[in-house]
This record gives C-alpha cells, structure tokens and sequence, in this order.
C-alpha cells in the first residue's frame, strides 16, 4: 500500500477507502452466492480494512486485538447472565442470546 500510494495510485482521502470496504463485502457476499472465490474476496475485504486503518492511522493488529478481548469480556459475561438464569447456551434461541449480548454491551 505504501508502494501504491508513492506512485499516486491511491485515495485521496479515507472516504474512497471506506467506500471500496462497501464494494468488496458485496463482492464477498456474490462470492458466497455462488460458492468461489470466497478466500479471494474475503482476502480483498480484509486488503481494503487494512488500508482503512492506514487512513485513520490505527494499527489494525491492535484494532483487532482490542475488539476481539471487547468480545471474549462480553461472551464471559453472556455465559455469567445465562448461568445466573439457569440456562445452557447452546439450548438457548440466538434471539435469547442476543439478548443477553445487548444486556453486556450496555455494562
């Protein structure tokens, strides 16, 4: 990308960006449709979000990591509120779930 972006072949700004994340997703979910080139697309997809985050000068490792420890703090806290209500995740309706999920992101 910084190649790319020294020979002018580049966004201007990180809306052209952003917009190219729109772009592929669709071309990840034609890919899904259709069965092929799902790697590919979903490679171009995280391609583009990697080029977002040079935009927004955020290192995507440490987006990444930090999302996914938001994740595993909140999926421990669904599994604590469905054990508190007596419940077995994996017997409850992805609507309960969800739920519960909302109920930890507010917390």
């Amino acid at each position: 990308q910084k190649k790319a972006k020294k020979a002018g072949f580049d966004w201007s700004d990180a809306s052209g960006a952003v917009d190219k994340l729109s772009e592929e997703l669709a071309e990840l979910r034609q890919a899904m449709e259709q069965g092929t080139n799902i790697q590919e697309e979903l490679g171009d997809l995280l391609f583009s979000v990697v080029n977002v985050s040079r935009f927004l000068k955020a290192d995507p490792e440490e987006a990444l990591n930090a999302a996914t420890e938001k994740f595993i703090s909140r999926f421990a806290k669904v599994e604590e509120m469905a054990l508190s209500q007596g419940k077995d995740m994996a017997q409850m309706s992805l609507e309960e779930l969800d739920k519960l999920w909302e109920r930890a992101k507010a917390t």
